[in-house]
Protein backbone atom coordinates (compact mmCIF):
# COMPACT_ATOMS: atom_id res chain seq x y z
CA UNK A 1 0.00 0.00 0.00
CA UNK A 2 1.50 3.87 -0.65
CA UNK A 3 1.08 6.48 1.29
CA UNK A 4 0.87 10.25 -0.36
CA UNK A 5 3.63 10.87 2.07
CA UNK A 6 6.18 8.42 0.28
CA UNK A 7 7.53 10.46 -2.12
CA UNK A 8 10.99 8.52 -2.73
CA UNK A 9 11.61 5.30 -3.79
CA UNK A 10 14.25 2.78 -5.34
CA UNK A 11 12.57 0.68 -8.25
CA UNK A 12 14.51 -2.55 -9.92
CA UNK A 13 14.26 -2.91 -13.18
CA UNK A 14 15.73 -6.10 -15.35
CA UNK A 15 18.02 -4.05 -18.00
CA UNK A 16 19.02 -0.86 -19.88
CA UNK A 17 15.64 -0.68 -21.77
CA UNK A 18 13.20 -1.08 -18.74
CA UNK A 19 11.29 -3.66 -20.20
CA UNK A 20 10.42 -5.95 -16.43
CA UNK A 21 9.87 -4.48 -13.33
CA UNK A 22 11.23 -6.65 -10.92
CA UNK A 23 10.71 -5.08 -7.51
CA UNK A 24 10.27 -1.83 -5.46
CA UNK A 25 13.43 -2.18 -3.07
CA UNK A 26 12.47 1.37 -0.74
CA UNK A 27 9.72 3.42 -0.05
CA UNK A 28 10.35 6.87 2.66
CA UNK A 29 9.32 10.58 2.94
CA UNK A 30 12.25 11.33 4.69
CA UNK A 31 15.58 12.10 1.74
CA UNK A 32 18.17 10.88 4.08
CA UNK A 33 16.90 7.27 4.32
CA UNK A 34 16.02 7.46 0.68
CA UNK A 35 19.74 8.06 0.15
CA UNK A 36 20.81 5.44 2.39
CA UNK A 37 18.62 2.92 0.69
CA UNK A 38 20.07 4.11 -2.62
CA UNK A 39 23.36 3.24 -1.95
CA UNK A 40 22.54 0.14 -0.35
CA UNK A 41 20.86 -0.87 -3.45
CA UNK A 42 24.06 -0.13 -5.56
CA UNK A 43 25.69 -2.76 -3.75
CA UNK A 44 23.19 -5.46 -3.23
CA UNK A 45 21.74 -5.09 -6.89
CA UNK A 46 25.28 -5.31 -8.95
CA UNK A 47 24.37 -5.33 -12.69
CA UNK A 48 20.43 -4.50 -12.15
CA UNK A 49 19.19 -0.74 -13.68
CA UNK A 50 17.87 1.50 -10.69
CA UNK A 51 15.98 3.85 -10.82
CA UNK A 52 15.23 6.73 -7.90
CA UNK A 53 12.36 8.59 -7.82
CA UNK A 54 11.17 11.68 -6.28
CA UNK A 55 7.53 11.11 -6.62
CA UNK A 56 6.85 10.57 -10.75
CA UNK A 57 10.31 12.63 -11.46
CA UNK A 58 13.65 10.15 -11.98
CA UNK A 59 16.01 11.77 -9.79
CA UNK A 60 18.84 9.39 -10.73
CA UNK A 61 18.94 6.06 -13.09
CA UNK A 62 22.11 3.73 -12.89
CA UNK A 63 23.31 0.71 -13.85
CA UNK A 64 24.24 -1.19 -10.68
CA UNK A 65 28.28 -1.59 -11.04
CA UNK A 66 29.06 -5.10 -10.95
CA UNK A 67 27.72 -8.81 -12.64
CA UNK A 68 24.44 -9.93 -11.99
CA UNK A 69 25.37 -13.08 -9.46
CA UNK A 70 22.00 -15.07 -10.53
CA UNK A 71 20.58 -14.71 -13.73
CA UNK A 72 16.96 -12.46 -13.31
CA UNK A 73 13.97 -14.23 -13.52
CA UNK A 74 10.51 -13.14 -13.34
CA UNK A 75 8.45 -13.60 -10.90
CA UNK A 76 6.69 -17.16 -10.43
CA UNK A 77 3.64 -18.27 -8.13
CA UNK A 78 4.28 -15.67 -6.14
CA UNK A 79 8.18 -15.77 -5.41
CA UNK A 80 9.49 -12.43 -4.46
CA UNK A 81 13.39 -13.65 -4.77
CA UNK A 82 13.34 -13.16 -8.75
CA UNK A 83 16.54 -14.18 -8.78
CA UNK A 84 18.39 -11.77 -7.04
CA UNK A 85 21.06 -12.31 -4.35
CA UNK A 86 19.31 -11.07 -0.83
CA UNK A 87 20.56 -11.37 2.57
CA UNK A 88 18.92 -13.49 5.46
CA UNK A 89 18.35 -10.05 7.38
CA UNK A 90 16.27 -8.89 4.05
CA UNK A 91 13.18 -11.41 5.15
CA UNK A 92 10.33 -10.27 6.63
CA UNK A 93 7.94 -11.82 9.31
CA UNK A 94 5.61 -12.37 6.14
CA UNK A 95 7.81 -14.45 4.74
CA UNK A 96 7.86 -17.85 4.19
CA UNK A 97 11.09 -19.90 2.57
CA UNK A 98 10.96 -22.82 0.49
CA UNK A 99 14.00 -24.92 -0.24
CA UNK A 100 14.08 -27.09 -3.28
CA UNK A 101 16.34 -29.86 -4.34
CA UNK A 102 17.57 -29.90 -7.78
CA UNK A 103 18.53 -33.79 -7.61
CA UNK A 104 15.70 -35.31 -6.30
CA UNK A 105 12.81 -32.32 -6.47
CA UNK A 106 12.32 -32.96 -2.64
CA UNK A 107 11.44 -29.72 -1.37
CA UNK A 108 10.28 -28.42 2.37
CA UNK A 109 9.75 -25.62 4.52
CA UNK A 110 12.46 -23.80 6.33
CA UNK A 111 13.06 -21.54 9.32
CA UNK A 112 14.68 -18.35 8.44
CA UNK A 113 15.60 -17.74 11.85
CA UNK A 114 18.18 -21.28 12.08
CA UNK A 115 19.53 -20.25 8.94
CA UNK A 116 20.21 -16.79 10.45
CA UNK A 117 21.54 -18.40 13.74
CA UNK A 118 23.73 -20.18 11.41
CA UNK A 119 25.11 -18.59 8.57
CA UNK A 120 24.49 -14.68 10.50
CA UNK A 121 21.94 -12.05 9.28
CA UNK A 122 24.61 -10.82 6.10
CA UNK A 123 24.57 -14.40 4.27
CA UNK A 124 23.65 -14.22 0.72
CA UNK A 125 21.36 -16.44 -0.42
CA UNK A 126 23.74 -17.74 -3.14
CA UNK A 127 25.95 -18.72 -0.46
CA UNK A 128 23.12 -20.41 1.79
CA UNK A 129 21.65 -22.44 -0.90
CA UNK A 130 25.50 -23.76 -1.78
CA UNK A 131 25.70 -25.39 1.58
CA UNK A 132 22.40 -27.05 2.25
CA UNK A 133 22.13 -30.16 1.57
CA UNK A 134 18.30 -32.37 1.13
CA UNK A 135 17.43 -34.16 3.34
CA UNK A 136 15.56 -36.64 1.46
CA UNK A 137 18.24 -38.14 -0.85
CA UNK A 138 21.06 -36.86 1.35
CA UNK A 139 23.22 -35.25 -1.13
CA UNK A 140 24.90 -31.30 -1.01
CA UNK A 141 23.21 -28.96 -3.72
CA UNK A 142 22.52 -27.62 -5.51
CA UNK A 143 19.66 -26.70 -3.51
CA UNK A 144 16.97 -23.50 -5.00
CA UNK A 145 15.31 -21.51 -1.90
CA UNK A 146 12.94 -19.42 -3.06
CA UNK A 147 11.10 -16.66 -0.71
CA UNK A 148 6.99 -16.35 -1.22
CA UNK A 149 4.82 -14.30 1.03
CA UNK A 150 2.21 -15.58 3.32
CA UNK A 151 -1.20 -15.63 2.09
CA UNK A 152 -3.35 -12.54 3.69
CA UNK A 153 -6.31 -12.97 5.60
Amino acid sequence: MTSNEDTYRIEVWDSEEEKTFLETISRSSDFAVSIAAWHAAMRRRPGMLLIHYNSRHVMEKVLAPGEVKLPPQTIIDGSVHAGLDVALGDLRSWHILRAHCINCSHHADVKPEGLIRRYGKHALFSTVERALFCTSCKKGGPVRMEIHSMPRN
